[in-house]
């Protein structure tokens, strides 16, 4: 309970400045109380893309998926399990190319075909 509880405080910030890293610091604590699901993993990767940090992007994004499709349903029922499958992929794959948008319409459009 106490891992889902700062998983909830730290996707409920507004995501800029001083926020992620509290968001940061919330999710490195959500998963020390509870490593085997996936979503605060992969959460946490795109924190670190944020912040340019892509070889922990790249870690926490791939052990994230790891755990997502080894359990075969969402933890996190806002977004359907094939929606965290495809945003661990996009994550993962961004941080191995070591470039991530610093636009929202960047972020926005990461999913789509060119």
């Amino acid at each position: 309970m106490e891992a889902r509880e700062l998983y909830w405080e730290a996707i409920a910030g507004k995501g800029s400045g001083s926020e992620l890293k509290q968001a940061e610091e919330l999710l490195v604590r959500s998963v020390e109380k509870n490593g085997v699901v996936g979503e605060p993993r992969v959460v946490l990767a795109q924190v670190y893309l944020s912040g340019g940090r892509f070889e922990e992007a790249e870690r926490e994004a791939a052990i994230g998926l790891r755990l997502i499709l080894e359990w075969g349903s969402a933890w996190d029922k806002r977004v359907s399990w094939e929606g965290w499958v495809a945003w661990a992929r996009i994550l993962l794959m961004k941080a191995k190319e070591k470039f991530w948008p610093n636009t929202a319409w960047g972020v926005s459009s990461l999913g789509l075909v060119r």
